[in-house]
């Protein structure tokens, strides 16, 4: 329907797809790449670029290639595991003395007590070790979904992001939003699916040029919370679901059900000219699907 205004001749900055939590927009941005409609995220960093989505991708990379140095780099003390700057200079220093990739030098310490690393900072790589290990003896068997799961669990990076906060469950959600990309690919044999599952997120993740050029050009996506103020000649209104808008956490709280009125309310006023409202048939989350 974006693509057919377009093509009447509206630009893209008149458009506006709103929704109720971040993790929406990842869908949305997958569509837009896909069909090269270039999009500005208002109030928000694009889906792949978050922390958390970086971070859960990383641990995948490195099941799939444990010599990825720039993903080790970025997980091996996330959450954070006592493997400070020392110890990360500790096991540099053995991979360059034995000529051998950063990997190789885990096991080494691990294994057989290499390098000048003190007992603690031994015992804290060797449980990384010990987890990367387990993660790459289970991709030749286990679904990318899964994969995802038992990464976030035993690294204990799910615990640690949702710590009670608001922000951690915002997180959080990005996360299952991830699992239901990873589910996509649960078809294909375990391994098979997981190397395509991260060719498909680096596609997406790296076309950066539809997030260039001017606002007139660029649909915008953004979230009810950030739309007050703003006004689009034509607004979809997304996800308009029992546990979407209303959300979930809304419940039977009366105060927090007039807050999600509110926002609908804002998301229906900023539309001047067209207004559509939208729903999903079936919604998957974690990989599971329901209507």
């Amino acid at each position: 329907q974006i693509a057919r205004h377009i093509e009447q001749g509206e630009r893209g900055g008149e458009l506006a797809v709103m929704y109720r939590t971040n993790a929406q927009s990842r869908a949305l941005e997958d569509a837009l790449v896909r069909r090269r409609i270039p999009y500005r995220l208002i109030g928000a960093t694009r889906f792949y670029d978050r922390r958390e989505v970086r971070d859960a991708l990383a641990y995948l990379r490195l099941a799939h290639n444990p010599r990825d140095e720039v993903s080790l780099a970025r997980v091996i003390n996330v959450p954070p595991r006592g493997i400070g700057p020392k110890a990360w200079d500790a096991l540099r220093a053995v991979a360059r003395e034995h000529d051998v990739p950063l990997v190789e030098a885990l096991r080494g310490i691990a294994e057989d007590g290499a390098g000048d690393v003190d007992t603690r900072t031994g015992r804290a790589l060797g449980a990384f070790h010990a987890l990367l290990s387990d993660l790459v003896a289970q991709r030749d068997d286990t679904p990318p979904s899964l994969l995802l799961d038992q990464a976030l669990t035993a690294s204990g990076y799910a615990a640690w992001l949702r710590d009670g906060t608001e922000e951690g469950e915002d997180r959080w959600a990005n996360l299952l939003e991830l699992g239901s990309v990873a589910a996509d690919f649960d078809a294909y044999p375990p391994r098979e699916g997981l190397s395509a599952m991260l060719e498909s997120v680096a596609l997406v993740a790296d076309v950066d040029s539809l997030t260039e050029g001017t606002a007139e050009e660029r649909v915008t996506l953004l979230t009810l919370h950030s739309a007050k103020g703003l006004e689009f000649p034509t607004v979809f209104l997304t996800g308009l679901e029992e546990g979407t808008l209303p959300h979930m956490r809304s419940g039977d709280d009366p105060d927090a059900m007039e807050e999600e009125r509110r926002l609908f309310y804002v998301g229906l006023t900023r539309a001047e000219l067209r207004l559509y409202l939208v729903h999903a048939f079936r919604r998957t989350f974690m990989g599971s699907s329901e209507p």
